[in-house]
């Protein structure tokens, strides 16, 4: 569907992104941004984990939770907590899907430019196998209680 935009399409839903963060900088205390996997999305230290690889990372944006934040063209700079630890991150305005308010009174789903990337040979495949991998060296004991006497 990407390849149905234009240049100049491209660059309008990027400023209406833009634009539309500003606002809810400015309006709201805190909000969040539902940002989808994308090849140029940088999570500092962190990365995506678990599900994110496949559905995304919603981040919270607010005053206590944000330290640095800068809007580019084509991304957009923040540091941001993750519990006690600050990750530098840079979003592609490409991957941002959904932005919303706390009390979700506004809630704004956009295109997502996803012409980069692959779902079927996307990173979660091998991640299953080695998943699989960890079960099987586990060292898990299983303790059946149906079979204890009562006395």
């Amino acid at each position: 569907m990407e390849q149905d935009l234009t240049e100049t399409e491209i660059r309008t839903l990027r400023d209406f992104k833009i634009q539309l963060f500003d606002t809810y900088w400015d309006k709201f205390p805190t909000f969040y941004l539902h940002v989808l996997p994308h090849p140029n999305l940088e999570m500092g230290k962190r990365g995506l984990v678990g599900n994110e690889k496949e559905s995304g990372v919603v981040l919270a944006f607010g005053s206590t939770a944000v330290r640095d934040i800068s809007s580019q063209l084509d991304y957009l700079y923040a540091e941001l907590q993750f519990g006690f630890s600050w990750e530098k991150l840079i979003i592609p305005w490409d991957a941002v899907f959904r932005i919303y308010d706390k009390a979700q009174n506004s809630i704004t789903q956009l295109k997502v430019l996803a012409d980069e990337l692959d779902f079927s040979k996307s990173e979660a495949a091998p991640k299953k196998s080695e998943k699989k991998k960890e079960t099987i060296e586990s060292k898990v004991i299983e303790v059946d209680f149906t079979a204890r006497k009562k006395e």
